[in-house]
Order: C-alpha cells, then sequence, then structure tokens
C-alpha cells in the first residue's frame, strides 16, 4: 500500500483494478475494491490500523467484475455508491454471476487458484445503497469527493477527484497500460472524458489499470485514441464494411494482454479488442451520417 498524500492511499500491485482509499474524520471512504478474496483481506488489513471508525463508504466506478466482485468480500456496514449505471447492470446479472465472470474465474484457475475462482464465482455482490446520473459531491470533513460519471470506456465509467489533494481517482477513464479494453467503448465520448481529464488541476491521476500517473500520460491515451478513430474513419470512408474493418491488421499494434495470467484472459481480451472495434465501425458509420 502505498501513501500518495496526507489522507489518501493506493494499491496497484492487486490482480485487474486498482483501488484507492482515503481516511477522513468520518471514517475510509474505498474507491473500488479488489477482487481476489484474499487481497481483499490483505487490503483490509492494511486499512484497519487507519481509522478507529473502519470503512464507511465505498464509491464504485464501473459495473466490470474487475470493479464490483469485490464488494462481497468487504467486511462491515459500508455505504455502497455509484452511478445508476451500475445498479441496473448488478440487477440485470444477479443470478448469473458465473457466465458474467467467466474471463475473471477461468484466470484464476489457469493461474493455480481454483479455490478463489470458486469464491469470485459465486460472490453475492449487494446493489448500491445511493445512486446518481451524472454527479454526485460528497463532502466528508476536511475532504470533499467530486464523482463525474464520464463514460467511455463503459457507460458507466466513473471518476473521483479530491480536489484538496490534488488527487484524481480516474476509474477506467484512464488506463496507464497498453491495449485498454474497448469492449464496452465509446470511443467519442472516451476521448471527450480523457479531454475533460485534461482540464482538471491535478498532481496524480491514480488510472483503473497501471501505474500512478500525470497528464501526460492521459493526453498519449487521447492522443492513442484518436489515431484509433481516425484509422477506422478513414476504412469506412473507403468502403470496407464491418467484419473486414474490424479485423483489419492495421489495429494489431495497439492490442496487448498480460500473458502472465494465463491464456484464458489472454483469448478473452483478444474478443474484447475485436468487440470495441466492431463498435467504433458503428461509431464511425455515425459520424458519417451513415
Amino acid at each position: 500500500m502505498r501513501r500518495l498524500t496526507k489522507h489518501l492511499y493506493v494499491e496497484t500491485e492487486y490482480l485487474w483494478a486498482n483501488v484507492g482509499a482515503a481516511v477522513t474524520e468520518e471514517g475510509i471512504v474505498l474507491i473500488d475494491c479488489p477482487v481476489r478474496p484474499s487481497q481483499s483481506r490483505h487490503w483490509q488489513e492494511a486499512l484497519r490500523p487507519l481509522s478507529e471508525k473502519g470503512i464507511r463508504y465505498l464509491i464504485g466506478t464501473d459495473y466490470h467484475v474487475d470493479h464490483t466482485t469485490g464488494i462481497g468480500f468487504l467486511d462491515g456496514d459500508f455505504t455502497f455508491i455509484a452511478p445508476q449505471r451500475v445498479f441496473d447492470e448488478l440487477e440485470k446479472i444477479r443470478g448469473n454471476t458465473r457466465a458474467t465472470r467467466k474471463a475473471f474465474t477461468d484466470t484464476l484457475i489457469d493461474i493455480n487458484e481454483p479455490d478463489e475462482a470458486e469464491q469470485v464465482a459465486t460472490a453475492d455482490v449487494p446493489p448500491p445503497h445511493i445512486c446518481f446520473d451524472d454527479h454526485l459531491t460528497m463532502h466528508m470533513g476536511e475532504l470533499t469527493f467530486e464523482i463525474d460519471r464520464k463514460g467511455g470506456h463503459s457507460p458507466a465509467c466513473t471518476t473521483v477527484f479530491v480536489p484538496e489533494e490534488g488527487v484524481l481517482f480516474s476509474g477506467d477513464v484512464m488506463i496507464n497500460e497498453p491495449g485498454p479494453g474497448m469492449g464496452d467503448a465509446n470511443i467519442n465520448e472516451w476521448i471527450d472524458a480523457l479531454a475533460w481529464v485534461e482540464t482538471l488541476p491535478v498532481e496524480h491521476v491514480v488510472p483503473g489499470h497501471g501505474e500512478i500517473c500525470t497528464l501526460r500520460e492521459v493526453r498519449a491515451l487521447k492522443e492513442q485514441f484518436i489515431e484509433i478513430r481516425g484509422m477506422m474513419r478513414d476504412l469506412v470512408s473507403a468502403g470496407s464494411g464491418k467484419q473486414d474493418a474490424s479485423t483489419d491488421k492495421s489495429f494489431d499494434k495497439f492490442f496487448w494482454s498480460d500473458t502472465a495470467r494465463g491464456p484464458s484472459w489472454v483469448e478473452g481480451r483478444r474478443a474484447t479488442f475485436r468487440k470495441g472495434l466492431e463498435k467504433l465501425y458503428e461509431e464511425a458509420r455515425s459520424d458519417f451520417g451513415a
């Protein structure tokens, strides 16, 4: 666990999404939570000495499995806050968790963690207690949490800005790894979200995945998406169909997957990359009025 500022702590070494915590006068505010049960226990033990009041709030930044499943492993009486889109998506998958978490459970099996795979497959994730559409402000003693649903990576993708500390927990609006996941993405919206992040007075950006970064890395990701969008628009303009455009070899340089997570993870990433390109094809057609 890294102490980032006076009140904020971050962990970037857990499998899948990064997690954060703010220590306030009223207790601890979590930003997302670890997926694996063992890492959830480790995170909670690390945080326990920081506040006698324990975990008071959890802010969820997305409905994707890597941002929600671990909620089932958190102890204590806390309030779960997330966009209404998170509530809606969690309700859709209730009772069908094995199918929706298959890429994650298969990965845990690949890395020889079958017991954790079963726990993840069957974890009971409660719906959010408090929901919002686009923006919510929380005042917790000397800290303010500006919570904004910006979309892009997914329709629910949300950021948490703590202005007093100059820190943005970007969720998956910013992913500081090669080949950011595009399976549910709207690239036009994602570019706009990254441009909005660039306007914030932040010293540190805690991305949804990857190492803590600055606005320089945010700008680089925005430019990458602008390049991908331009390439797809060129293919649409040239008359390419969806299948040909979404499998065009020119996009291969943007694909990356962590091979250490095993073959199931790599295969899943390839599928979501292709899905993202298919969605981008439809965006490009719409941009041309087709």
